[in-house]
């Protein structure tokens, strides 16, 4: 076994709890939603958090899985998949009944679950390759290359956003530009 399936063990099995989580939620409604108000926001936010951990976990692999692990990336990695785990645990209520109005969920947590994948992925994508020489100017380079700075910069750019709105329609459009930036941003990539 490579450290980097090593870590890739620990990595994506926090990750795919976050999926979990995210399911879990889509199968609790299934199940019992009678009484409840789903709304478009929440399945939208499900829909966006399932993409960009789609997304999340492709760039992760590749870029990490050529490059020496040692513990600084190893504890920084698994607080970002913690951290989004965290903001996925959040989109669905555990009790419907509790709280039946899903849109009112979404409003209440919104900010929550965006500054937690906004911070999850400047964790991975940002701080731990800045961890070297070699990776602040691989990043550096990034940022400086239009073409493929424009994703980051569109995601950041819906997070704050849907961060700082409460309309409805706004938010429905945010979240359906969000989605479609982190399909579009991996989809440009080459198979694996």
């Amino acid at each position: 076994m490579s450290a980097f399936e090593f870590f890739f063990t620990l990595y994506g099995l926090v990750l795919g709890l976050s999926v979990v989580e995210v399911v879990a939620g889509i199968s609790r409604l299934v199940h019992d939603s009678r009484g409840v108000r789903i709304g478009v926001l929440t399945p939208l936010l499900a829909l966006v958090l399932l993409t960009d951990l789609c997304g999340f976990w492709l760039a992760a692999y590749r870029l990490y899985s050529d490059r020496p692990l040692d513990y600084d990336v190893i504890v920084l990695s698994l607080g970002a998949a913690s951290l989004y785990y965290v903001a996925a645990s959040v989109v669905f209520p555990r009790d419907l009944s509790r709280e039946p109005d899903l849109d009112a969920v979404y409003l209440r947590h919104r900010r929550f679950v965006m500054i937690g994948i906004a911070v999850a992925g400047l964790v991975m994508f940002e701080a731990i390759p800045a961890l070297t020489p070699a990776g602040r100017a691989e990043r550096l380079a990034f940022w400086l290359d239009l073409s493929q700075s424009w994703q980051p910069l569109g995601f950041f750019a819906c997070v704050a956003a849907i961060s700082l709105t409460r309309n409805k329609p706004a938010n429905i459009g945010l979240l359906l530009l969000l989605m479609a930036v982190n399909v579009a941003s991996f989809l440009r990539w080459p198979p694996l």
